[in-house]
């Protein structure tokens, strides 16, 4: 009897203690993650506490007060390069976060909102010196939290999920002109650091941007979209990408522009695992119109798939840490760090293979259809380690590297189209390859030679 009343009382401060333990538990995860924002450049300005027995409520506000440590530290999860310019528009921004987490571990999920409070302080200037009126109205959007990510996220699992706030805005600026801003239904979950996560997927219904005064009405809108990314490493990935609808309108006094395309779609993969690597792309379009008072283009069901293998793991891997990197001594140095790290990827070979590159068809002026194209391209560079001497003794002397083919069929009314506006092009026709409805052009390049339909050119 005794032990039973002993095993209860253990368990009852057992369990009367988690709530302290898991509080800790989160307190030191978020602890070590405000140490990493620190050492970047992004310091805590003020922070409050709001805990009770059962959940716990912080409120942060972040001066980003170093952006080309910020810069450095998001450019380390990138691919693409952060432009130096961005670092002015995001010196001295401040960021709120509110967070909320349940003191008892793993039964509910870590809220996060976090919202910008103001712009740099240059940039908030500017706008005050130009539209005083503005100023405010934009001061008062930001501290009302007018534009903000909701994060749920799960410390143990590192599972997410959220959504950026609708944002539904009208306003006059000085000079006339009004300014509309929509923003639907943004979503997002995925598993990871939210830095870096390991997959990521999102979905947006609409985001649309309105400028219109007496002289112009300019309209830009997205239709649609939704994304997947799933992430093994910085080199080994998979993304896709669908947009049901992409427009832009100008509207003016003289002219009308427009520029739309539908049903727009995106692959992209790289993959490191082999003892090579490849890196494999995928685009189309279902169509796309360009009208104005001079043109009115429309065409449909592009195409584009292509391909690229062999390529050297570590020189592929050099390449991209040198095309992240911002801190260079100069962009002099820079382009020539890059065009060193792509030589030397080269150098040890790589095969491209566009196994699709096509038009369905193509109508111009409501009257001309000029039909469509295909072309396929194989490319084989062979390995060679004395490649960067001979790009600098001679660049003639690198022609036997390289090996391809490159197959061409062209509609007959796309081909005379092109002969008509760019008369260079009418060269070809003693090497053209007449069938059916198509004109064809099979291109190889070996040994240092072109042909075209077996055909040497000189």
């Amino acid at each position: 009897m005794k032990k039973i009343v002993i095993f209860i009382l253990v368990a009852v401060i057992v369990a009367a203690a988690l709530p302290v333990i898991g509080n800790k538990i989160v307190e030191s995860s978020l602890e070590d993650r405000l140490a990493t924002l620190d050492s970047f450049g992004l310091e805590v300005s003020k922070a409050q506490t709001d805990s009770s027995y059962l959940s716990t409520k912080k409120h942060f506000e972040f001066l980003l007060s170093d952006s080309e440590k910020f810069i450095a530290y998001l450019n380390q999860y990138s691919d693409q390069q952060i432009p130096p310019y961005v670092n002015a528009m995001f010196n001295g921004v401040v960021i709120g976060a509110d967070v909320e987490y349940s003191n008892f571990p793993m039964s509910k999920d870590l809220t996060v909102d976090i919202y910008p409070l103001a712009l740099s302080k240059s940039m908030m200037h500017d706008i005050k010196k130009e539209d005083l009126d503005f100023y405010n109205y934009l001061e008062k959007f930001l501290h009302s939290k007018g534009f903000l990510y909701h994060i749920n996220y799960n410390i143990m699992s590192e599972d997410f999920d959220g959504y950026v706030k609708d944002i539904t805005e009208n306003y006059t600026l000085k000079d006339g002109t009004d300014v509309t801003l929509e923003l639907l239904n943004a979503t997002y979950s995925g598993n990871g650091d939210l830095i870096a996560p390991n997959s990521l997927d999102s979905d947006m219904e609409k985001i649309q941007l309105t400028l219109n005064n007496t002289k112009t009405k300019l309209t830009f809108l997205l239709d649609a979209f939704s994304s997947s990314s799933s992430f093994e490493s910085q080199s080994t990935y998979i993304t896709s990408g669908d947009l049901k609808n992409l427009k832009l309108i100008v509207n003016t006094t003289d002219e009308d522009i427009s520029f739309n395309v539908n049903d727009i779609k995106v692959n992209f993969s790289s993959n490191t695992q082999g003892d090579k690597a490849e890196i494999n792309g995928r685009s189309s379009f279902k169509d796309l119109s360009v009208k104005s008072n001079k043109i009115d283009l429309v065409m449909k069901n592009l195409i584009y798939d292509m391909a690229i293998n062999g390529l050297d793991k570590d020189s592929l891997e050099e390449l991209r840490v040198v095309t992240s990197q911002t801190n260079t001594a100069s962009p002099e140095l820079l382009q020539e760090e890059i065009q060193n790290a792509a030589i030397k990827l080269i150098s040890h070979g790589l095969e491209l293979d566009i196994a699709q590159f096509s038009l369905e068809n193509a109508i111009l002026n409501q009257k001309e259809n000029l039909e469509g194209f295909n072309v396929k391209t194989k490319l084989n560079i062979k390995e060679d380690k004395d490649l960067a001497q001979k790009i600098q003794t001679s660049p003639f002397l690198v022609a036997n590297n390289i090996e391809m083919t490159i197959n061409v069929k062209l509609s007959k009314q796309l081909y005379a189209k092109l002969n008509n506006d760019l008369p260079m092009t009418a060269m070809a026709n003693n090497y053209a390859k007449n069938d059916g409805n198509d004109v064809l052009f099979d291109i190889t390049f070996a040994n240092g030679e072109l042909r075209m339909n077996g055909q040497a050119l000189r």
